[in-house]
């Protein structure tokens, strides 16, 4: 058993390191630099969202270079950024990172603990799963997204839906191409209950983030709605999600093919609901929020961290029998497959083959309700 352990520190203090080193050769360029450069922007007195400035304004902030002509997030990001503005780049994403992080790591524990999964299994996959790997590289906001998302849902079983409608709005304002499905699908069973609570305060956070910002920022929505979302819009094709794989396969059909898969996968994850009815609240949480990243049109792998909740959902529902062979092709799926999804990007000069991976992990969440206690009572 102490053989056991001490193994394990050693392994966990190489994968540190490896994480550490390979974040420290593209720290000060990595997403966290673009996301904090518009707050360093406002500290010195410039407007992130002036065109004829912002382009060349990366190389006085000592911040990324961006890709778009104005700041490439609303104006609510770049003023939560201020605290972290003044540090020097390396610090300040260590401190968003890390700290995200153990966010994360604690949420998807808790989540273990309410499906009745080992926490140890949630906390590899938080940690040292390979979309876990590229959030810490790029210093991306999955992390805090995956641990939002958990907390709503904990709190709406929880029956405490104001804060759960606030945990909501926040996640959405973060990064709303990522929810749009997973929204639809949590306000439309919110109707149905008639929690109005939660719906009323996720609305008011959103007021109180758009009226703020436009009273901080005046008249920034304009020149980012027509720099930024257009561009991400129509890069949608490239991107690792189930609109890339249906241009590969259906080329200029590719809406079709898109919303036939998204209706697809729906119907999969409600039956797999009806299917384990113990876990159902569990099941239809995992599964439409990976549905969500999958479907958006605009992601990248990094937002894959998220479908981890599937994989840990997936782990709890599957019954003891079939739990061992469940939890080995949840490793599986989020270490070397996705990796080597990942990698097949490099040969072929886009990424949509690593848009599998969340259509995976919800037919894993079917599997395991397919084999679940409550399941096999049915029979």
């Amino acid at each position: 058993m102490r053989r056991g352990r001490v193994a394990a520190f050693i392994a966990a203090a190489l994968y540190a390191a490896v994480v550490l080193v390979a974040w420290s050769s593209i720290q000060d360029v990595n997403d966290y630099a673009g996301l904090v450069a518009g707050a360093r922007a406002i500290l010195a007195g410039e407007s992130p969202y002036d065109a004829t400035t912002w382009p060349t304004a990366w190389q006085h902030l000592g911040t990324q270079r961006p890709d778009t002509a104005v700041y490439g997030y609303p104006a609510w990001i770049a003023l939560v950024f201020l605290p972290l503005a003044p540090l020097p780049i390396w610090l300040g994403s260590l401190v968003f990172t890390a700290g995200t992080l153990a966010l994360a790591t604690l949420a998807a524990r808790s989540l273990a603990r309410a499906v009745d999964a080992p926490p140890i299994a949630a906390t590899l996959l938080a940690t040292a799963s390979w979309p876990a790997f590229l959030v810490f590289l790029q210093g991306q906001w999955a992390y805090l997204l995956l641990a939002l998302s958990i907390a709503t849902y904990r709190d709406l079983a929880q029956r405490r839906d104001r804060r759960a409608g606030a945990w909501w709005a926040i996640a959405v304002l973060v990064k709303p191409q990522l929810f749009v499905v997973g929204s639809a699908a949590l306000a439309a069973y919110l109707v149905r209950a008639r929690r109005w609570s939660a719906i009323a305060t996720a609305t008011l956070v959103s007021i109180v983030a758009v009226v703020v910002s436009a009273l901080l920022l005046p008249g920034w929505w304009t020149p980012w709605l027509g720099a930024v979302v257009a561009r991400r819009l129509v890069r949608s094709t490239q991107q690792p999600t189930l609109a890339g794989l249906a241009g590969d396969i259906a080329g200029d059909a590719w809406p079709l093919a898109w919303g036939i898969a998204i209706a697809a996968l729906a119907l999969l994850i409600v039956w797999s609901a009806r299917r384990a009815p113990e876990h159902r609240g569990a099941i239809a949480f995992a599964g439409f929020l990976s549905l969500s990243i999958a479907s958006a049109l605009y992601s990248w792998s990094y937002d894959q961290y998220l479908c981890i909740a599937a994989g840990i959902v997936a782990i709890g529902v599957a019954a003891p029998p079939a739990r061992r062979s469940v939890l080995i092709a949840t490793l599986v799926l989020f270490i070397p497959v996705a990796l080597a999804l990942w990698l097949s990007a490099f040969p072929r000069y886009h990424d949509t083959g690593s848009g599998l991976l969340p259509p995976l992990a919800i037919a894993l969440v079917a599997f395991a309700a397919a084999r679940s206690r409550s399941a096999g009572a049915g029979r």
